[in-house]
């Protein structure tokens, strides 16, 4: 599986934030950590409080573009697994 480059995580996170409603403080582009046990390429945190209907917005648009997403507390975290398989939460 291919890692997530820097031009696939803009188109990502533009479409995030224009469908979610999300502002440019609520999002930061993690550069790729070779040592990253989880993922491959860049990353994308999205700091905010989202209701439901974000939420599912989200998980819609990642599987469009083939990504994962994981929730943690107050942010979610866009990414491209290691595996095969997509952890989708």
């Amino acid at each position: 599986m291919r890692k997530m480059d820097k031009q696939e995580a803009t188109s990502c996170l533009k479409e995030l934030l224009a469908k979610c409603n999300l502002s440019s403080d609520s999002f930061i582009l993690v550069e790729p950590n070779p040592n990253d046990a989880l993922s491959k390429g860049y990353k994308i945190r999205i700091i905010a409080s989202m209701n439901n209907i974000c939420r599912e917005q989200v998980k819609k648009i990642t599987k469009e573009h083939d990504v994962a997403v994981i929730e943690e507390q107050n942010q979610m975290i866009v990414y491209k697994p290691k595996s095969n398989q997509l952890d989708i939460v």
